[in-house]
């Protein structure tokens, strides 16, 4: 299984991902929203933040370092949420 898919089952099964990148903090968030009836997905990467309801945004929106998350999984360090 390559680093992707690890990150990708790893917010699938947890709902939440920690990571590091460049030495900043980063992290993803999958709740449930009542008022829009649809899950929501938070992330973060240093002091910037971002909401999406489409779980594909969290992989191709370039939050990291002007990388998206698939661009830069190699990079990542997967830490305990």
């Amino acid at each position: 299984m390559n680093k992707l898919d690890k990150i990708k089952e790893k917010l699938r099964n947890e709902l939440c991902l920690a990571f590091i990148c460049n030495n900043k903090s980063g992290y993803i968030d999958c709740y449930y929203d009542e008022g829009q009836e649809k899950d929501m997905y938070y992330f973060r990467y240093g002091t910037d933040e971002y909401y999406t309801t489409n779980e594909d945004a969290v992989f191709t929106f370039p939050f990291i370092a002007g990388k998206s998350l698939t661009e830069a999984c190699e990079n990542v360090e997967i830490q305990p949420c």
